[in-house]
C-alpha cells in the first residue's frame, strides 16, 4: 500500500488515532515533516509512536527566514537543526554516529507573499545552509517551492549532494504541481516529485496531463496533511489515511493497476527517506 511522503502533525492531534487509521487504511509507512520548532515537535512525537512506520524529518521552512536577521544567527539555527537531527538534544545528550532523522524538512522557497529583494535572499540564505547539511549529513530533503521556481532550481543546483544526487535520493519537491519545464529541471538533480490531494482537484488538469510524462521512478504520493484533502474527502481535515485516495487518481493517470502502483509509490518513497539500517529510533518528547 502507498506511503505518505509528506504529512504533518500538529499541536493538539490525537497523534495515536491518526496513526492508527493510517495503518488501518493499509500505509507501507508514513514522513512526518517539521518545519518549526512546534512543527519538528508534532514530528518527533509522530516517529516515536510508530517506530518502522513513521519517520520524521526536521527543519526550518522559508517563512523561518524572517526572524534570521545576520549569518551568526544562521550559524545558530543550522547548529540547534544538526543537534536535532543527530540526536544530541535527546535526555541522554549523546548523538548517534548517524541522524535519528530520515531528512530535512520542509525548506525551501515562498515567494507567494510578496516577498521583497531582501526577505527572498534571506530565504536563499536558509535554504541553501540547509542544504550544504543535509549533503554532509548524507539526507534528502523535502523541499517546499512556491512562486519561486527559477531560484529553486538554482540554489539546488549549487549545494545538493552530487552522492545523492547520482542515486536519487536527494528528496522531494512536495506539493508538486508542475509545470514541465520545472519538473524537467529537478529530474537530473536526483528529485521526486510528491503528489497531493491537488492532483484529484476539478482544477487541476493541467498537473493530470503532466504526470504521465514525470519519470515513475521519481513518483511519490503525499496528503501534506491536514491541508489538502483530495477527492472525494474535500472540506475535512487531511489525515495520512486518505493519501490512498490520491494514489488510486495517479494509479488511474498512469494506466496501472492498483497494487502495482501502491507498490511503485512505497518502494520510492522508501528508497529517499528509509535508512537502511538506522542506529538510533526517534526518542518520546520529553515531559
Amino acid at each position: 500500500m502507498p506511503f505518505d511522503s509528506h504529512c504533518h502533525f500538529e499541536p493538539g492531534d490525537d497523534i495515536p488515532a491518526l496513526l492508527s487509521r493510517a495503518r488501518a487504511a493499509g500505509l507501507s509507512g508514513l514522513l512526518a515533516v517539521g518545519g518549526s520548532p512546534e512543527a519538528d515537535a508534532g514530528a518527533r512525537a509522530a516517529a516515536a509512536a510508530a517506530p518502522g512506520f513513521a519517520f520524521a524529518a526536521f527543519g526550518l521552512e522559508p517563512g523561518m527566514a524572517a526572524d534570521i536577521a545576520d549569518p551568526r544567527d544562521l550559524d545558530a539555527r543550522m547548529a540547534a537543526l544538526e543537534a536535532a537531527l543527530l540526536g544530541a538534544d535527546s535526555p541522554d545528550g549523546r548523538a548517534p554516529p548517524r541522524p535519528i532523522a530520515a531528512a530535512i524538512g520542509e525548506i525551501g522557497l515562498d515567494y507567494s507573499r510578496g516577498e521583497d529583494a531582501a526577505a527572498r535572499a534571506r530565504q536563499r540564505a536558509l535554504f541553501a545552509a540547509q542544504l550544504r547539511l543535509a549533503a554532509r549529513l548524507g539526507l534528502p530533503c523535502s523541499i517546499h517551492s512556491r512562486g519561486a521556481a527559477e531560484d529553486t532550481v538554482a540554489v539546488l543546483r549549487e549545494n545538493l549532494s552530487p552522492d545523492l544526487v547520482r542515486d536519487a535520493r536527494a528528496g522531494s519537491l512536495h506539493c508538486f504541481v508542475g509545470p514541465a519545464d520545472f519538473a524537467a529541471a529537478l529530474v537530473p538533480l536526483g528529485l521526486s516529485f510528491g503528489l497531493s490531494g491537488i492532483v484529484t482537484f476539478r482544477s487541476a488538469d493541467a498537473l493530470r496531463a503532466l504526470v504521465p510524462a514525470l519519470p515513475r521512478d521519481r513518483l511519490l504520493v503525499e496528503t501534506d496533511s491536514p491541508y489538502l484533502a483530495p477527492v472525494p474527502l474535500r472540506g475535512h481535515p487531511c489525515e495520512p489515511a486518505f493519501v490512498v485516495h490520491t494514489a488510486r487518481r495517479v494509479a488511474a493517470l498512469l494506466g496501472l493497476p492498483e497494487p502495482d502502483a501502491f507498490a511503485l509509490f512505497s518502494e520510492n518513497a522508501r528508497r529517499i527517506f528509509v535508512p537502511p539500517s538506522p542506529s538510533k529510533s526517534i526518542p518520546p518528547p520529553r515531559p
